[in-house]
């Protein structure tokens, strides 16, 4: 499905279905969808969103990229570690920012993070399968809603990947 989902996106032929979309409920099943993973892992995973926040977006994407990141984030969170995904309403939009207590990324490998098929491998990753599609599809579905995806590490402290989106979606008509 990754590879699908990327092909469409390169050739322009993924449209986004925007919507008026509430936040809250969209982190909620997202914590759900992740919640068992956390759990087997000994990660503990929390969520913050401002009541009643709601964006126009395409929420099955919106979906996509937050299981993503969320789902990468307790991958490569040791046990005893921590997973948040805090919301910040804006005026202009939302602000999504999820952090992990993980392994972390050096600064050297930062850049390549979010091309397709690009992973970052040391001793704890390669025992962590996955395509390395998953940040690239979830910086371009941010990108066609006309908003940003950034990521910060530190190696041994973790990460916090950052995501920005309009109050409106650029990429596609109302559905």
């Amino acid at each position: 499905n990754d590879i699908l989902d990327m092909s469409k996106i390169e050739a322009g032929r993924l449209m986004l279905e925007v919507s008026t979309v509430a936040l809250r409920p969209v982190v909620d099943e997202v914590a759900r969808i992740v919640a068992d993973r956390a759990l087997q892992s000994g990660v503990t995973l929390s969520h913050s969103v401002p009541q009643g926040f709601s964006l126009h977006a395409d929420k099955r994407a919106l979906k996509q990229i937050l299981i993503n990141i969320v789902a990468n984030g307790v991958k490569f969170t040791p046990e005893g570690g921590r997973v948040t995904v805090d919301v910040t309403a804006r005026p202009e939009g939302a602000v999504i920012a999820i952090r992990d207590t993980g392994i972390g990324i050096p600064a050297s490998e930062l850049p390549k993070l979010g091309r397709p098929f690009e992973q970052v491998e040391n001793q704890f990753t390669k025992t962590r399968s996955g395509s390395g599609l998953g940040l690239a599809i979830s910086r371009s579905l941010a990108e066609l809603h006309g908003g940003t995806l950034t990521i910060e590490s530190e190696p041994g402290r973790g990460t916090t990947v950052t995501i920005t989106l309009p109050n409106r979606a650029s990429g596609a008509g109302e559905a």
